[in-house]
């Protein structure tokens, strides 16, 4: 018959065990798992650091090789070559302006267009917007441009500026169409956003005008403004 186990003394003295000998112990257990985690913790780190300088690196150049463009070829070459980059819609951007100054309307609404979609959003982008309508109106595209203006005009978050000019260019296509009747109506809707616009003074000289062609008042000091 086996002996049954002593029953414990309870008057026999608690073994005290420290916390440094309880840490020691934890290590003896886990200290293999604890330095695998911060092999994985020390990669993470410098894995998002070696990321990060290589995108400022990669930012850095292409800055750089914007920096260079100093010609209407060379931009459209970084463009073609940075799709879905800021400065790509930029490089554009000043492209479509430099047709529009030369009176290559349908070249600066194809180069415009071609902005938008790269263009973050703020000034530049509304401009792009902006000279795409006027480029439209002074091509010909009378509809198109009509609905990208009555866009802009109505649209609160749009610099003022750009919505100004927006209620001008409405009206010139108005009148250029024959239709001078909605152009009090936008003289108001300019005055509520700013009155003091110098397309204030502009959109008042139409109201008496007979109908004329739209390139006699769309020329290049009226559009794209914004700048």
């Amino acid at each position: 018959m086996p002996t049954p186990a002593a029953p414990s003394d309870p008057k026999a003295p608690e073994i005290h065990v420290s916390f440094e000998d309880r840490l020691r112990v934890a290590w003896e257990r886990n200290g293999n798992m604890v330095y695998i985690v911060l092999c994985f913790v020390a990669a993470a780190v410098l894995g998002k650091g070696a990321m990060d300088y290589f995108s400022a690196q990669k930012e850095l150049a292409v800055q750089q090789a914007y920096a260079a463009c100093t010609a209407p070829d060379m931009l459209r070459a970084f463009a073609d070559s940075h799709r879905g980059h800021p400065l790509a819609g930029v490089a554009e951007l000043r492209v479509a302006d430099m047709a529009y100054e030369s009176g290559r309307f349908a070249e600066a609404s194809t180069g415009y267009g071609q902005a938008i979609p790269d263009l973050s959003p703020g000034p530049l982008l509304s401009r792009a917007k902006l000279g795409l309508a006027v480029s439209e109106a002074q091509s010909g595209r009378a509809s198109d441009a009509e609905a990208a203006l009555r866009q802009l005009l109505g649209d609160e978050g749009q610099p003022k500026p750009v919505r100004c000019e927006a209620a001008y260019q409405l009206a010139v296509l108005e009148v250029s169409q024959g239709r001078p009747g909605e152009v009090q109506s936008l003289m108001e809707k300019l005055m509520q956003i700013d009155p003091s616009s110098p397309f204030a003074e502009r959109i008042v000289s139409l109201r008496p005008q007979a109908p004329v062609s739209g390139a006699s008042l769309l020329g290049p000091a009226a559009a794209p403004a914004g700048r």
